[in-house]
């Protein structure tokens, strides 16, 4: 068995059941005379923000059937060789967290119905992963817990956090008013996918990071978010949740946990010292709060030190999965690192991105590795997706 655990997918009635006055406002979904999925209007989308560079509908990959017609999709798979399908929204051009909280809550609602009717239509074929409005945090937890008791495989967040008040994002983990979600998503034992929105409200967006190339210097702010998740103390305070970090490829685990796990415990900066570099700062429960001085600190101290009571790679290797790209030549690398039972088979079907251009070659590209196990293979094919989904 192989379990898809990142595609995409715009159900043709997806915003057909947001209620009311709501309804006026709603996307609209636009077909050509052929079914394929060409645009999208939407009446109530946010105002646009300087700096911000929004993908436009459809998207890559809707000249593919299988974008709108689950049946197309399910002919696809037959020819990719995968049997069941971890479905997330097709993201670009409409959803963002800037769309007024009663809205985008109605949409995520009226989305997350017309999948649960794929759901029991293939049960075979489909795993919802269901979509929530993090705008509204309470409404999003209300939504988490009927998309379990419905039988959804995991929700789905923005990896980042834009938001009117912090328009080019923020790390998830520094959320405060965010973390009953969390707990609620610990107790529901719901897995949290964690997806790249494109609504173009970035770090890598702003003119300070573009300017003289300083972007391909600048941290991923995908990457910011996910450390942020346990340097705030959200994994040490919730520590059974289950991350899925999607669409960025293995590679990068390596250098960053190595690094993040040499500076746990260094010395802390003093700001007193001309010469103290800011690139150690200790994250270790020895530092006193009397050797650390605050002269040119820009933060208060409980902002400033790290809060996470472990390592990088302890939650790393128990609170995070990562989507592979099976053509990504360090993947074995990865594997060997962390360990197979931390990574997932996915096609990015139907984008055709480069996390998704390989999406026929996929199953065959993975079989071929030689410096992958059989046995690690199985794991990743799905053995772990099955365990997280609860397919037993």
């Amino acid at each position: 068995m192989i379990i898809d655990c990142d595609t995409h997918f715009m159900p043709r009635d997806a915003f057909d059941r947001v209620p009311g006055a709501l309804a006026a406002l709603r996307p609209v979904v636009k077909l050509d005379e052929n079914g394929i999925y060409t645009n999208l209007d939407f009446p109530g989308r946010p105002p646009k923000l300087p700096s911000a560079t929004p993908l436009g509908a459809p998207g890559t990959g809707a000249e593919y059937p299988g974008m709108v017609d689950m049946e197309a999709r399910v002919k696809d798979y037959v020819e990719m060789g995968i049997e069941r399908t971890c479905l997330l929204a097709q993201f670009s051009g409409w959803w963002s967290y800037l769309i007024e909280p009663e809205l985008a809550t109605a949409m995520a609602h009226s989305w997350n119905l017309s999948v649960l009717d794929l759901m029991k239509k293939y049960p075979r074929h489909v795993s919802g992963i269901a979509l929530v409005a993090l705008q509204a945090p309470e409404a999003a937890t209300r939504e988490m817990a009927w998309a379990k008791e419905n039988g959804f495989g995991g929700v789905a967040l923005d990896k980042v956090f834009p938001v009117h008040a912090h328009a080019y994002s923020e790390g998830l983990g520094s959320q405060r008013q965010l973390w009953p979600f969390f707990r609620a998503a610990e107790n529901l034992d719901v897995p949290v996918f964690l997806h790249t929105v494109q609504h173009g409200h970035r770090v890598s967006n702003s003119p300070w990071f573009q300017k003289d190339g300083l972007d391909l210097f600048a941290p991923n702010e995908g990457q910011m978010s996910l450390v942020s998740l346990f340097t705030s103390g959200l994994l040490d305070e919730f520590s059974k949740l289950k991350f899925i970090f999607t669409e960025a490829g293995t590679e990068f685990i390596m250098p960053l946990v190595d690094r993040l796990d040499r500076t746990f415990g260094s010395a802390i900066v003093d700001y007193d010292n001309e010469d103290a570099t800011p690139f150690f700062r200790g994250r270790g429960p020895k530092h006193g709060d009397e050797n650390l001085q605050r002269a040119r600190a820009l933060n208060p101290l409980d902002l400033y030190l790290e809060k996470n009571k472990h390592p990088a790679s302890h939650y790393f290797k128990k609170n995070f999965f990562f989507t592979i790209e099976t053509e990504e030549p360090g993947l074995p690398d990865a594997i060997h690192f962390l360990g197979a039972d931390r990574f997932l088979f996915a096609t990015d079907y139907p984008h055709d991105d480069p996390g998704g251009a390989m999406k026929f070659r996929d199953v065959q590209l993975l079989a071929d590795n030689q410096r992958v196990t059989e046995e690690d293979k199985e794991r990743l094919r799905h053995e772990n997706a099955r365990e997280f989904l609860g397919l037993g």
